[in-house]
């Protein structure tokens, strides 16, 4: 008959002490559970941001800093409008989606106001005094 191991937590839920028998008696998860290491695996392919089916790709070029200025100042979105003016410009494909960001044109008194706003905002410079 086996020596009958004592058993790993007392009356309270607390493990004692672990000795050299005890570990020799264990076996690695993926021998006990291979079921739990297979779940935990899914659960980490699931972890993150959804992969795109056309992920943004990020390039670098240099612009007129008045073009700059004035895609800037169309508001937030503006990179989505770029792109669907390069869209109609006819580089890349046509893509038909439905934007949640709406494109739309500044009237000439909404421009003026923004580039006014844009004057009074006091220069902060990146030099400590």
């Amino acid at each position: 008959m086996p020596k009958r191991r004592a058993p790993l937590t007392d009356e309270e839920g607390e493990v004692r002490e672990l000795t050299r028998e005890d570990f020799r008696g264990m076996r690695p998860v993926r021998e006990a559970m291979p079921e739990l290491v297979e779940a935990m695996a899914e659960f980490r392919r699931k972890l993150g941001r959804p992969k795109a089916e056309a992920p943004k790709v990020h390039i670098g070029f240099r612009l007129a800093s008045d073009v700059v200025a004035s895609i800037k100042a169309s508001g937030r979105g503006y990179n989505a409008r770029v792109e669907q003016a390069l869209r109609d410009a006819g580089f890349g494909e046509k893509i038909k989606r439905e934007s949640p960001l709406k494109i739309t044109k500044l009237t000439s008194a909404a421009k003026k106001r923004r580039s006014a706003r844009q004057r009074t905002k006091p220069a902060v410079s990146k030099r400590r005094a």
